[in-house]
């Protein structure tokens, strides 16, 4: 018998997403996630590492992690955002 919307259960807790660098890059699927952004970046052009101007202290950045799941629930891909801490401008 089919199951109707919303009776199938989903296990979240088996993948759980780091919070911290560290916790990431003890995980290859993470790495890989983080490997995929920074190379999506450099490609597209909207971010470059370079030496800021002297006095001058940089915006600082922070990854972000999440996982996708499919429509089924199953896991689809981990995904890694490298985003700007722009609360910390003045």
């Amino acid at each position: 018998m089919p199951k109707r919307f919303g009776e199938f259960e989903l296990n979240f807790s088996a993948i759980n997403e780091p919070t911290t660098f560290e916790e990431a890059t003890s995980c290859n699927e993470w790495k890989a996630a983080m490997q995929i952004e920074y190379d999506a970046l450099i490609k597209n052009g909207t971010w470059r590492l370079v030496d800021p101007p002297i006095g001058i202290k940089p915006i600082g950045s922070k990854w972000i992690f999440k996982s996708k799941y499919k429509a089924d629930g199953s896991l689809d891909k981990h995904k890694a955002r490298l985003v700007a801490k722009g609360y910390a401008q003045k």
